[in-house]
């Protein structure tokens, strides 16, 4: 798929600043996406960053130093893909086309236009992955400090936009740290290695290249186990919206309903959630993240 790199990342011109949009109070460098957690971490892959607390200390052992740090990281927040994107605008469009007084949380479905893009970085993953680079810096600035970071990328423009920003955050942390030395960053802008994903190309970022398992009996096994589980979680769910709406919504744009509220959550340069989040409770988003 495209989603990963090794390592660092920052650039793309977005003004002076590294955060052109103030975040939303419950996003942070350190904590990442809080805002209504009890839902928003139930999003799976397309939940925001945040961070998991844990009770394994992070703390360095006595007489030990770090001299190696690696981070293995997906692309930040992104439109869906161009698949997607049509089959959301579909689902929008027979919608207005089927309903005529939407009433309750509905109601903002009558002024609302479906604007997402497709497979590209959006401000708010920009900074995403600006938040990740100063937050690699500050919990290695011992190792950071003096060293250049080697990055590596997949070739899919998201994934390298997102290293870019990366090396962004990363760069501005060093250069703010007055006990790095030298003082200042003298090799920024800096290189990334981008690996495509071509046929015959040895990356291992390209989960493609595990033809035993991508061609195998086991290579089904997610969709058929979505499907089965869609099927007993998101009936119910359909029954409601159909009743409410009157827009006869199929099992799968059911759930193009639930994808819309992370997806226009991300859209949103400061991460305000979306109020399509509202149309589903609690439990069923936890659903939803089983399902994802």
């Amino acid at each position: 798929m495209g989603a990963t790199m090794i390592t660092g990342l920052a650039l793309l011109a977005i003004g002076a600043t590294a955060y052109p949009h103030r975040p939303a109070a419950c996003d942070s460098v350190f904590a990442g996406y809080q805002c209504q957690p009890e839902i928003s971490h139930f999003w799976g892959q397309y939940s925001p960053f945040f961070s998991v607390p844990s009770d394994i200390s992070a703390d360095i052992p006595a007489h030990c130093s770090v001299t190696f740090a690696s981070v293995l990281s997906r692309h930040g927040a992104r439109d869906p893909t161009a698949s997607k994107t049509a089959a959301y605008n579909a689902t929008i469009q027979q919608i207005h086309k089927s309903v005529r007084n939407y009433t309750g949380p509905y109601a903002f479905l009558a002024n609302y236009s479906y604007t997402l893009g497709a497979d590209q970085l959006t401000l708010f993953g920009e900074n995403e992955m600006i938040n990740s680079g100063i937050k690699f810096y500050d919990r290695y600035e011992d190792l950071a400090s003096k060293l250049t970071p080697f990055i590596r990328s997949s070739g899919e423009a998201r994934v390298v936009e997102s290293a870019q920003n990366w090396t962004q955050g990363f760069h501005a942390a060093k250069v703010s740290d007055r006990g790095a030395r030298p003082h200042g960053d003298s090799a920024y802008p800096y290189s990334i290695l981008a690996i495509f994903e071509d046929a015959g190309v040895n990356n291992t970022l390209n989960h493609g290249l595990c033809t035993v398992f991508e061609n195998g009996p086991d290579g089904d096994i997610a969709a058929a186990a979505q499907k089965t589980w869609s099927n007993i979680f998101a009936a119910p769910i359909r029954k409601r919206l159909n009743a409410d709406l009157g827009a006869n919504l199929t099992i799968t744009q059911t759930i193009y309903m639930m994808d819309l509220c992370p997806f226009n959550t991300v859209a949103s340069p400061t991460g305000a959630i979306s109020p399509f989040c509202a149309l589903f409770t609690e439990q069923e988003w936890h659903q939803y993240g089983y399902y994802e």
